[in-house]
């Protein structure tokens, strides 16, 4: 019995976070309200109530789960295999499982970097990238050894250069492959790398 109390939980959840991302594709998240996102769901607020604590923290909870998931992605991403099979011509399994992961959440990452949201995912996606630019690729020894630029603004660089090229895919609509985006990944990471020129 609670086994089917917690599937309809989470089917209801499910349903409040598709009507959510629905109505937050037409209007702004400021005109968006509980009652009308409860209506469109075909529950009552009270029903709403029980799973968020207000719009807020259904919006929060939404993009804390679809970073969590990239994280996820991200961690196994290491930048040494990655810099070895790129220069023999082979792209990352990893890296691919990345833009797969993006590609199967096209519509959160569309709507949620869309103009209709509140500009702070734009920024946690940006200082989320940001983070793992740091830790994992300027940090490893084989990438950036005598970069003259310091490690923050190249991060900053870097990292705008990666949110803008999964806004053009999520804009032509995905009409690339994960694997030919995770190609161009690595090749902007090897031509950042190499704008120095003491490589």
């Amino acid at each position: 019995m609670a086994e089917i109390y917690d599937q309809m939980n989470e089917k209801t959840k499910e349903k409040i976070q598709s009507v959510f991302l629905q109505l937050l594709e037409d209007r702004h998240f400021n005109k968006i309200s509980v009652q009308t996102i409860a209506q469109a769901a075909g529950i009552n607020r009270g029903t709403f109530y029980l799973h968020y604590l207000d719009k807020y923290d259904l919006l929060d909870r939404m993009e804390a789960s679809l970073l969590e998931g990239l994280e996820n992605h991200l961690r196994q991403l290491q930048p040494g295999p990655l810099l070895e099979e790129a220069e023999k011509g082979a792209i990352s399994f990893q890296a691919v499982g990345v833009f797969h992961y993006i590609g199967q959440h096209e519509e959160w990452f569309r709507v949620f970097l869309g103009e209709h949201n509140q500009s702070g995912f734009h920024r946690r996606l940006k200082d989320f990238f940001v983070r793992h630019f740091l830790d994992k690729i300027i940090a490893n020894p084989d990438f950036f050894k005598t970069a003259t630029v310091p490690a923050d603004y190249l991060s900053a660089f870097a990292t705008s250069a990666f949110l803008g090229l999964i806004e053009q895919w999520l804009d032509n609509g995905l009409a690339e492959s994960p694997a030919e985006m995770a190609d161009m990944y690595i090749r902007i990471i090897f031509f950042i790398r190499n704008l120095d020129g003491r490589q």
